[in-house]
C-alpha cells in the first residue's frame, strides 16, 4: 500500500492480493463457460433445448450458419419501417439473413429430410423447407439458386449441400439466404411469419457452436 510503514497493513495487503489474484485466476478459468452461457443464443431467447445426437459432426470451415463465406445482415425480429413481410403488420423481421456471393454453397446443419420445394416470386423466390426428426423442428431457405436445391424427399446428413445462393435479385437487394424456422413438421407449405421462432433455437437444438 503506497505511503505505509507498517508491516501489518503489508501482510493484510499480502492475503489481499492473493486472495484476488485467485478470484481474478478462478473468473479467468471460468470466463469462456461465462461467456458461452451469457452469449448463447438459447439463453438470449429463453429457450430451453435438447441437443441433437448429430453434435459430433462439424460444418465446413469458412461457413456461418452453414453458408460458405457468409455473414449476417438482418436478425431475426429486426424491426425495418415500410417491411411488409412481418407477422400482422409488425414490420419486423421473421427470420435471419445471411449474405454472401452468389453461387455460395449452403451445408445442412443437421440430419433430416427435404419436406417442401417451391417458387415465390414476390417474398421467398427459390425456397426449400427441411424438417429435422431429432428435434422436431423445420427450416425453411429462402432466396436460393435455381436449380442448385435438394429435392423433396431427400433425406441429408449435417454438412451436405442443400443449395447455393441465389442472386441479387432473388434476395431483393442483397444476395442471402433467409433462414425461418418452426416447431414441428411444418410440411410442404414455407413457414409464415406468424407461424416461426427464433432460428437460433433450432441451431442450438442441432447442438451446433454458439
Amino acid at each position: 500500500m503506497p505511503g505505509s510503514a507498517t508491516t501489518r497493513p503489508r501482510r493484510s495487503l499480502k492475503r489481499t492480493t492473493a486472495a484476488a489474484l485467485t478470484a481474478a485466476g478462478l473468473l479467468v478459468a471460468l470466463a469462456p463457460s461465462i461467456a458461452r452461457a451469457d452469449s448463447s443464443p438459447a439463453a438470449a431467447s429463453g429457450a430451453s433445448v435438447t441437443r441433437s445426437v448429430d453434435a459430433a459432426a462439424a460444418l465446413p470451415a469458412g461457413t456461418w450458419w452453414g453458408v460458405q463465406g457468409g455473414r449476417t445482415t438482418a436478425n431475426y425480429n429486426e424491426y425495418f419501417p415500410g417491411y411488409k413481410f412481418g407477422c400482422n403488420g409488425d414490420q419486423r423481421h421473421k427470420g435471419v439473413d445471411v449474405g454472401a456471393p452468389t453461387g455460395n454453397r449452403v451445408y445442412a446443419w443437421g440430419r433430416g429430410r427435404v419436406v417442401g420445394r417451391g417458387y415465390d416470386p414476390g417474398g421467398y423466390h427459390r425456397w426449400i423447407q427441411v424438417y429435422f426428426p431429432s428435434v422436431n423442428m423445420s427450416l425453411t431457405l429462402g432466396h436460393l439458386r435455381d436449380g442448385s436445391e435438394m429435392r423433396v424427399g431427400t433425406t441429408f446428413n449435417k454438412g451436405a449441400l442443400w443449395a447455393r445462393v441465389g442472386t441479387k435479385a432473388d434476395g431483393l437487394n442483397h444476395a442471402h439466404v433467409h433462414f425461418r424456422a418452426a416447431r414441428g413438421n411444418h410440411g410442404a407449405a414455407p413457414i409464415g411469419p406468424c407461424e416461426d421462432m427464433n432460428p437460433f433455437i433450432l441451431w442450438n437444438a442441432l447442438g451446433l457452436p454458439s
